[in-house]
């Protein structure tokens, strides 16, 4: 994977420029870095899926830490502007379907099956 194709995916869809999302290129890093670790070794895996991944979990992050800021709005008679900081829910499932892309190409730390001996 190549940062400026994760960063490239997060901005298209966090919506922002790309000005604006090189603010967020180190949230993007560690979503890389993340998937990068878990990829299984004996498949090759489509750096597009993985990218994806990366950029999905980075536009979660991003939403959950947009959340926490709030949202800055001001109205002026009947006229009200509420800037949008993001949806957590749609981010969030936004991530579990890119996850879900790249399973077969991620290791699965999360489950063990294991004999046991009596």
């Amino acid at each position: 994977m190549v940062i400026e194709d994760v960063t490239e995916r997060f901005a298209l869809m966090a919506d922002l420029s790309m000005e604006s999302a090189a603010r967020w290129k180190p949230l993007c890093e560690d979503a890389m870095a993340e998937i990068s670790r878990n990829v299984r070794e004996e498949i090759s895996a489509p750096e597009g899926v993985l990218c994806a991944a990366a950029a999905s979990l980075a536009l979660y992050r991003w939403a959950l830490a947009a959340a926490g800021a709030g949202a800055d709005s001001f109205s002026a008679g009947d006229v009200k502007v509420t800037r949008s900081i993001g949806n957590v829910a749609m981010a969030k499932q936004a991530w579990r379907e890119s996850a879900a892309a790249a399973a077969p190409y991620l290791k699965d730390d999360g489950f063990l099956f294991e004999r046991i001996c009596s």
